[in-house]
Parts: C-alpha cells; sequence; structure tokens
C-alpha cells in the first residue's frame, strides 16, 4: 500500500510545515498562506524524485520516515526500566521495536538545502543514507553545493 505523493516543506510566509500535492500548489493549515512548487513532468509520470521541487536542490538522501522523538523514547522508556527487568530486558525488547518499525515504515526522501521531505515516492537509486558531510556543508555556508550530486 503505497501512500499518496506528498511534498512538505517549510511555509515561506510562516516558517512551520507546509504540504503540496502533486498539482504543485501547496498549503500552510497554521497561517493559510498557499505556495507553488515546481512539479516536474517527469515527477509526475514517474513518481521518482530527481531534485527537490521547493528548492530545485539536486542533492537528497533517504532515511526512514520515522518520528525521531518517537524513536528516542523508546529507547529511554526501554533504558529506564532495565534495571527492574530481569537481564535487561527491556532493552531487547525496546531494540525489538526499533528494529520493526524500521523494517516496517516507508522511505522518505529529504532535501540537504530546504529539509522539504517526500514521501509517497519511488526510491531513487542515486539517493543514498544521509552523510553528515554534505549535511555540514550547507549548514555552515547557508548554500551548499548545487550540482546534482556532486560532493567537494
Amino acid at each position: 500500500m503505497r501512500q499518496t505523493p506528498e511534498i512538505a516543506f517549510a511555509c515561506p510566509a510562516c516558517g512551520r510545515e507546509a504540504v503540496a500535492s502533486l498539482e504543485g500548489v501547496g498549503s500552510c493549515p497554521h497561517c493559510a498562506a498557499v505556495t507553488r512548487v515546481e512539479i516536474s513532468d517527469a515527477l509526475k509520470a514517474t513518481h521518482v524524485v530527481d531534485a527537490c521541487p521547493a528548492c530545485g536542490n539536486g542533492l537528497l538522501y533517504v532515511q526512514r520516515d520515522f518520528n525521531q522523538k518517537v524513536g528516542l523514547a523508546v529507547v529511554v522508556i526501554g533504558a529506564a526500566l532495565a534495571p527492574f527487568t530481569p537481564f535487561y530486558s527491556s532493552l531487547f525488547v525496546a531494540a525489538a521495536i526499533d528494529a520493526g518499525l524500521y523494517a516496517l515504515l516507508p522511505d522518505v526522501t529529504v532535501c540537504y538545502r530546504c529539509q522539504a521531505h517526500m514521501r509517497g515516492f519511488a526510491r531513487n537509486p542515486r539517493h543514498h543514507a544521509f552523510d553528515l558531510h554534505l549535511a555540514e556543508q550547507y549548514h555552515t555556508h547557508d548554500t551548499g553545493p548545487t550540482a546534482p550530486d556532486a560532493p567537494r
């Protein structure tokens, strides 16, 4: 079961999350601002992301679509209960929950530049896991590399 493709990006008006569909019209549920994002014909046809529709950046990475705060809560609860469970078994239960969620949850493509999340799209084999070196380039220098897949 594949979810409906959507692009979640920072609203230019208020900075909170806005969502756009494949039609390219994004709306912010917080401030009601309407924003257009560039949806290429290739993206509409293939559902494979080559560049970020929100900012046009070609450097993207793939990760599991999982709320990191929930994952951290599972680990913290498992660690807090460890002294009270036989053989620290709550740590094994937390690890099993984490592994199960990792196996079940879909991928999401994320833009290094604007942190837009593209959900419900097919995975592009050119996009790999998060690369700290590329992320630091964007964070350190407000603008990062612009050539598609051209690390420095």
